[in-house]
């Protein structure tokens, strides 16, 4: 009995081995999908990231009336408290800090989710949304809208999507505020309060890199439709902005995947094999209908093994590692992870 549980574990660690290595060698991150969405200097956030993970110990100071309940009821609360809210009670002092980095996904999001919530505090949409709210996308793995892995969080409604929904306009409709106004005769203020007002960052948005240089207030037509007693105005309902394709972007931004069973973190893998046979059909001008689809289409680690097993292509660069030839060699688009122009600044917020 127990030299079959030893033979199973083995097996089961030999193939997880060989799944690794099949993912490292013959898949790759598209960086340019990355680059396409909102996307902020990872070091700009590294100072916050070591203010947010707090103290390590339970200083002596107290936080007022709220002493004199149970620890456990007070991290429940802290569940319930919106961002904004859950982050001033933690300027409260030290030991609000060390309550606040002991609520449950705190740690897990500060570590994985921490460009998005940065995104989340500094566009002021933080008091909409719980920090539960963050966590529940951070460990939900496909697109809600097509069952897909979702590498990316739809910022208006804190919705976990993929890469090709936000490309194909297949997410919940958006419009700026002054479009929202005329649809349903609301004030400005009116909509600040009562809904999320997301205020775009300028740079460069989707695969073609257009620039947005003017920053503007988005919202989600369905938090308009929401809004009690308003009335629709047909006419300005048709409404639709000359760059509507591209707020998706200015409001998406990536978002790895936490396996919270076995700790694994996942941005979304493409397979290398489709992209070499796709550039070797562009030579020779023998394209098949779904190549591109094929080549752009992302997977999890799970996702991209079952699809290896299908790809000869994909079967062919591991042979061609054994042997001792990189992918790198092969093709320039899987070393770079995309096609994109070098960027010298990203997205910075203004004040």
């Amino acid at each position: 009995m127990v030299m079959d549980e030893r033979s199973q574990t083995d097996r089961s660690q030999s193939e997880k081995a060989n799944n690794d290595t099949i993912i490292r060698v013959a898949s790759y991150h598209r960086r340019d999908f990355d680059l396409a969405v909102i996307n902020t200097n990872p070091s700009d956030h590294e100072q916050v990231r070591s203010s947010m993970n707090g103290t390590t110990c339970f200083p002596s100071v107290n936080i007022g009336r709220l002493d004199c309940l149970p620890l456990e009821i007070i991290l429940e609360i802290c569940l319930l408290l919106d961002i904004r809210s859950l982050f001033r009670f933690r300027q409260v002092n030290r030991r609000a800090q060390r309550i606040v980095s002991t609520v449950r996904g705190y740690r897990e999001t500060i570590a994985y989710a921490l460009e998005a919530l940065c995104v989340i505090l500094r566009m002021k949409i933080a008091p909409h949304f719980t920090l539960h709210d963050l966590f529940s996308v951070l460990c939900t793995r496909d697109c809600l809208v097509c069952g897909s892995f979702g590498g990316f969080v739809f910022l208006p409604t804190l919705m976990r999507c993929c890469f090709s929904c936000i490309r194909g306009n297949h997410l919940p409709p958006v419009m700026s505020v002054a479009n929202a106004k005329r649809l349903v005769n609301l004030s400005s203020t009116h909509l600040l309060k009562s809904i999320p007002v997301i205020k775009t960052i300028p740079g460069i948005y989707s695969l073609d890199e257009k620039p947005q240089k003017r920053a503007m207030r988005i919202v989600a037509k369905e938090h308009i439709a929401g809004i009690q007693r308003c009335q629709i105005n047909e006419e300005a309902q048709q409404i639709r902005p000359k760059n509507s394709s591209l707020l998706y972007y200015m409001v998406s931004i990536a978002l790895p995947y936490l396996d919270t069973t076995s700790g694994d973190i996942q941005s979304g893998v493409c397979c290398s094999g489709c992209q070499v046979a796709l550039e070797e059909a562009l030579r020779i001008s023998r394209v098949e209908a779904n190549a591109f689809t094929l080549r752009d289409k992302v997977y999890s680690h799970d996702g991209f093994v079952e699809h290896f097993h299908k790809c000869r292509k994909a079967q062919s660069l591991l042979a061609l590692s054994k042997s001792g030839t990189g992918i790198a060699k092969i093709s320039e688009s899987v070393r770079r992870g995309g096609y994109f122009n070098k960027r010298e600044v990203i997205m910075s917020f203004g004040r």
